[in-house]
């Protein structure tokens, strides 16, 4: 390999190492960003829910919104996800979100390397 060749090698390189760098993972964002915003915050930034329940003090947020990714190579889904869409849930304890969760659109759970994303942006501040 020539000279120019191994420049080229090198630029790709560092190229892909950048790409991982360039936007956080909004999945992660939300699940630590989000926690403690009211449902109002919650309604002004996402919208009205498509669907909802309530367990005892507990309501559970369905928002049919987030892309499903699956991470690396995925061994078990050859690297396509299984879930092309997934459900966004926000879990709201006292008023306030206490957890972030997803699920596939069936209400089955993501598989082992799967992720939930979604624009998560207009609920959290910026980074």
């Amino acid at each position: 390999m020539g000279r120019l060749g191994v420049i080229a090698a090198m630029s790709a390189l560092v190229t892909l190492a950048a790409c991982g760098l360039e936007k956080p993972e909004t999945d992660q964002i939300a699940q630590a960003d989000m926690i403690g915003l009211s449902k109002s915050s919650i309604l002004a930034c996402m919208g009205r829910p498509a669907g909802r329940r309530a367990v005892g003090s507990t309501e559970i947020w369905s928002y049919p919104i987030g892309v499903g990714e699956t991470e690396g190579q995925g061994f078990a889904t050859f690297g396509f996800p299984r879930h092309a869409a997934c459900n966004v849930e926000v879990v709201l304890t006292a008023g306030r979100v206490s957890q972030v969760a997803y699920k596939g659109l069936a209400g089955d759970p993501l598989d082992l390397g799967e992720q939930c994303r979604f624009h998560v942006q207009s609920c959290v501040p910026p980074r």
